[in-house]
Parts: structure tokens; C-alpha cells; sequence
């Protein structure tokens, strides 16, 4: 081997050490244990000073999906089996809110929560020597998260969720919201016969992205009964001295000229008046 060959395969090896050091999502190890929130974004990991602090009692007409998220995350920071979630349905429904409010309820007992978004999905195995390494409990949270039709990083996710040849962190899950309920649409084609398929082979390829969450919980858009209810209490936090006859014809008015009965619609039209 000459010398140049020598020389070249030297480069290329220290090329690959740099790279791999230069992409890490390097982050004082102070820092993590001072924090609770933290950002993942272009491969890099920022603590997050000032979460956002939801107030779970402050989201009405959820009780069940409350209940369920609540119980898979106090399993998970007693180190029981848990599940990763998927959080699905009609928007505004308090599915983000709903994940944000796991910090501040058991930030005390351990748990952290990295946000991820969705161009650094698939860079997420960066974290994971961090992640492991740490007495603590991480959720790594995306939000409103679905791929289209003929987008194919979502097998590319999937195998991120299984971890591939990765070692998944045990101190780690995916909480994911999503107005899709699979993620990715489903069409009427997938389910057809293609001289290169077996029938419904798209299909399954598809819904096995979901199959990856354990816990799936629906949201769905609001009855008025529940609208108005939610329309109440926001107008008690807000102070809002009005009748309360007229209070609720306004807010069914708002809500008609805005298409639904949701929280946002509800939090909105309070902060309207």
C-alpha cells in the first residue's frame, strides 16, 4: 500500500470520527439534570427554560383519555412496562395539551420531555446514548405528526420506533399526536389486488406503523352540552363578568361562524370578549 493510500484511508477514518462527534446532540450533563423540557431540532438538543405549564383540570371533556395517558405514564416512571402513544382525532381537542400536562403532574418524580420535530424524526437515534445514560424518565413528544400517501419516511420511522439495530432506551417512549388516525391515509386502492401485490400487502404495510403504539386514544369533536361546559370554565379563569344566558349565545355564535365545538374555539372566543 503506498503512502498516499495510507494517507487517504487515515482521512477517511478521521472524517468518519468527526463526523460522528460533530452530529452528536451534545449537551452539558448539568444541564439535563437541571431541566425538564428540551428541544431536539436540527440534530441538536436546547434545554427549554420556560414550558409551556398545562393545567390538566383545565381540559374538559377528555376524562377517559386523561385517565388512560395519566396511568401508561405513571407506569412508565416506576419503571413498569409501558406503552408508546399514539394521540389521534379532530383538532383542538386537547391532544397536544394533554401530553404537555404529564410534565408539570411528574417532572417532580423524574420524568423529562424532549420535543422532536417532525424534518429531525428521523435523526431521534442520536439520543439515545444521551437518553440512556440519564436517572431519568424521557418522553420524546411529536407533534402533530402524519405522512402522505406516497411519502416514504414512514417506514424509515417505523423502524425507528423499533429501533433497528439500536438498543430502544428503556427510560424512553414516544407520546405522538396526529389528526390521523393511521398516521398516513389509508385509500380504497390500497385495499385493491396490483399484479405486484398480494392483496392488501399496501394495507398492512401502512397500518403497521400504528401497531407500534400500544396506547391509541381518539379525540372527537365536541358536543354543544360540552362546548358550553368548557366555555364556563375558561370564562371563571378569565374573570369574564357577564350574564351567563348571554355568554353562551355568544359563544355558540362564534363557534357557528367557526365551523366547531372544541377547546381552541372555546379558549378562543374568551379571549375574544
Amino acid at each position: 500500500m503506498s503512502k498516499q493510500q495510507i494517507l487517504n484511508d487515515i482521512l477517511k477514518k478521521l472524517d468518519l470520527i468527526l463526523s460522528a462527534y460533530i452530529k452528536q446532540p451534545f449537551i452539558e450533563d448539568s444541564l439535563l439534570k437541571e431541566y425538564s423540557a428540551f428541544l431536539f431540532y436540527n440534530s441538536a438538543l436546547q434545554p427549554v427554560k420556560d414550558y409551556a405549564k398545562v393545567n390538566i383540570d383545565n381540559l374538559i371533556g377528555i376524562d377517559y383519555q386523561k385517565q388512560e395517558i395519566i396511568k401508561n405514564t405513571e407506569k412508565f416512571i416506576k419503571g413498569l412496562p409501558a406503552n408508546n402513544v399514539l394521540l389521534w382525532g379532530e383538532r383542538g381537542t386537547g391532544k397536544s395539551s394533554l401530553v404537555k400536562a404529564m410534565l408539570p403532574m411528574f417532572a417532580d418524580k423524574g420524568l423529562k420531555i424532549i420535543q422532536v420535530l417532525k424534518e429531525d424524526i428521523l435523526s431521534v437515534f442520536k439520543l439515545y446514548p444521551v437518553i440512556k445514560n440519564q436517572d431519568a424518565y424521557f418522553i420524546l413528544f411529536i407533534d402533530d405528526l402524519s405522512f402522505e400517501s406516497d411519502e416514504k419516511d414512514f417506514k424509515k420511522f417505523k423502524t425507528i420506533l423499533d429501533g433497528g439495530l439500536f438498543e430502544i432506551p428503556e427510560n424512553m417512549l414516544f407520546y405522538v399526536t396526529s389528526n390521523k388516525k393511521n398516521l398516513i391515509p389509508i385509500k380504497f386502492s390500497d385495499r385493491e389486488d396490483s399484479q405486484y401485490t398480494r392483496q392488501s400487502d399496501i394495507l398492512e404495510e401502512k397500518l403497521s406503523l400504528v401497531d407500534r403504539f400500544g396506547l391509541r386514544l381518539g379525540f372527537f369533536r365536541f358536543d354543544k352540552e360540552n362546548f358550553i361546559k368548557i366555555v364556563k370554565h375558561y370564562a371563571a379563569i378569565y374573570n369574564i363578568n357577564i350574564d351567563e344566558r348571554l355568554l353562551i349565545e355568544k359563544a355558540l355564535a362564534y363557534a357557528a361562524e367557526y365551523g366547531t365545538y372544541n377547546g381552541r374555539t372555546a379558549l378562543n372566543f374568551i379571549k375574544s370578549l
